[in-house]
């Protein structure tokens, strides 16, 4: 890392920093989609493709990409990365098997792995239901993502599916990620569909 970008390891959570596998790749669709998140900002995006030595339309280390999202954090404040992680979520298309916000949230990591080409989550970690009922769900997050950017993929998916009133909270606020901790619980409550 620090031979790629000065800096970059510093602004990892301890947590984080020696959990980032070198070999494990990210799509090249995610640079589009980083760029597409921060476009008012392009001179950021550039800047940082810049700094981590990323060539857009190439998949890229999937250091880089968690590195970019804290670098952003760092640079212009956690508000732009949850934002981010919710714009991506309420704008994608989604299957047309997922029609309720149950099963987008049980879809939430299919998403994760295909954007992560599959790598096994014993590498990259992911989301898990942790229970689930008519009206509300647990949701683990357990990726080296800032703690921020994963609240903003659940804000998201509840802006989504907005008519099914849903509202979410971090449970253990105390252990989750932003605290130190290695996975952020979300619970959602929602009208069932």
């Amino acid at each position: 890392m620090e031979a790629v970008s000065a800096g970059v390891y510093d602004a990892l959570p301890a947590q984080v920093r020696d959990r980032l596998p070198a070999e494990v790749m990210a799509s090249a669709q995610n640079a589009q989609v980083f760029r597409a998140t921060f476009d008012v900002l392009p001179r950021l995006v550039d800047d940082l493709l810049a700094r981590l030595r990323q060539v857009e339309g190439q998949p890229w280390p999937m250091w880089k990409l968690v590195a970019a999202f804290y670098l952003v954090e760092v640079q212009i404040g956690h508000n732009s990365v949850t934002q981010a992680g919710e714009r991506i979520y309420s704008t994608m298309p989604w299957p047309p098997t997922v029609k309720t916000i149950a099963d987008a949230l049980r879809f939430t990591q299919t998403a994760y792995l295909e954007s992560h080409l599959r790598t096994p989550v014993s590498a990259i970690g992911g989301w898990k239901v942790e229970s689930e009922g008519p009206d509300r769900m647990v949701l683990v997050d357990e990726t080296p993502y800032p703690c921020h950017f994963s609240e903003g993929v659940v804000a998201g998916i509840c802006r989504k599916f907005s008519r099914q009133r849903p509202n979410y909270r971090r449970l253990a606020p105390h252990t989750s990620r932003r605290a130190g901790g290695t996975s952020t619980r979300y619970e959602i409550t929602y009208i069932p569909a």
